[in-house]
């Protein structure tokens, strides 16, 4: 899921909202690693026309030239040496639905050559075939690379660019965008919870500043990394500062200090927090009537979960 206050994260929950009509249009995406390119392309595709069909993808980065296009177009029995039988590619296997092009300005020059016609034609020619076969395929493709750079060494085809950015999503740095820090912290903590049968631990205002001071190098998929240590760590405690493995603390953080090498330190749970969990699950409770079943939808935990908290605390 997509979540974000900032103005750059609006513009693209509209972009994908213009785009739920249309189903053929090729996507851009481009952004630093880690910003979260695929999330932003599933979500196209899930709100759009093709919600139904295959979502394919495909990193264009770790294909070795020599297999790119089979990888691509598929291959006939006998096409080539070790050509065992025939070999399906993957914008077949993406037929009717999305094909997802990770890091396609690593794609070599003259499978670009190929792309581009099977984009122009919507049909593609396996090796070793002697026919055509038509696709209906949407291309969303996605790169952390200067394009444009690549343009003037000549390692991108200008027409392929043009023909990929027919809509353009600029996904900026996390750094960039700290509104957006809290809402994405607060839900993976959310996943977390769930798939560990605990109730959602809190971020306390401390460790919330030292989040938004940091710089997120690997943005939000160092963000996840960095709150799932801590959702470990604390065991079920509020996030504090200490529970928080910054990988560059000195280059990227001032908002608090920290100790030692700056390794986390995993905390037990503290009375207070526990005493905070009582009340949680007693005014929603309360709330809910006594309904254990609704009770334990809304603190993101199993019925059996919520039963031996209960247990636990002496409620029943």
């Amino acid at each position: 899921m997509l979540f974000g206050n900032s103005d750059a994260m609006q513009n693209i929950h509209t972009t994908i909202h213009q785009l739920r009509n249309n189903g053929t249009t090729s996507v851009l995406i481009t952004g630093e690693t880690g910003v979260g390119k695929e999330v932003v392309a599933r979500a196209i595709h899930l709100g759009g026309p093709r919600a139904s069909t295959p979502f394919v993808a495909l990193n264009c980065g770790a294909i070795p030239f020599e297999l790119a296009e089979s990888i691509f177009f598929g291959h006939v029995r006998g096409a080539f040496t070790g050509a065992m039988a025939n070999q399906t590619g993957y914008f077949e296997r993406a037929n009717g639905g999305t094909l997802f092009l990770d890091e396609i300005g690593d794609m070599p020059i003259e499978t670009q050559v190929k792309l581009l016609r099977v984009l122009d034609d919507s049909a593609i020619t396996p090796i070793g075939a002697t026919e055509s076969k038509k696709v209906d395929v949407r291309v969303i493709a996605a790169t952390n690379a200067d394009l444009k750079a690549k343009v003037e060494a000549g390692l991108l085809r200008l027409d392929l660019y043009f023909r990929l950015a027919g809509m353009l999503i600029e996904i900026p740095p996390l750094r960039e965008r700290k509104v957006d820090i809290l809402p994405l912290a607060e839900y993976m903590l959310s996943a977390f919870a769930v798939q560990m049968e605990m109730l959602t631990p809190e971020l306390t205002p401390k460790a919330v500043a030292a989040l938004e001071g940091y710089a997120f190098r690997g943005n939000v998929r160092e963000l996840r990394n960095i709150i799932e240590h801590a959702f470990i760590v604390s065991e079920g405690a509020a996030i504090q500062p200490e529970h928080l493995r910054f990988l560059f603390p000195h280059a990227d953080v001032s908002s608090f200090p920290r100790t030692g090498t700056g390794a986390a330190s995993p905390l037990p749970p503290s009375v207070e927090s526990m005493l905070a969990e009582q009340k949680r699950i007693r005014r929603t409770l309360a709330a809910n009537g006594g309904n254990i079943t609704k009770t334990a939808r809304q603190l993101g935990l199993s019925r059996h979960a919520l039963y031996r908290r209960l247990k636990k605390y002496g409620f029943r």
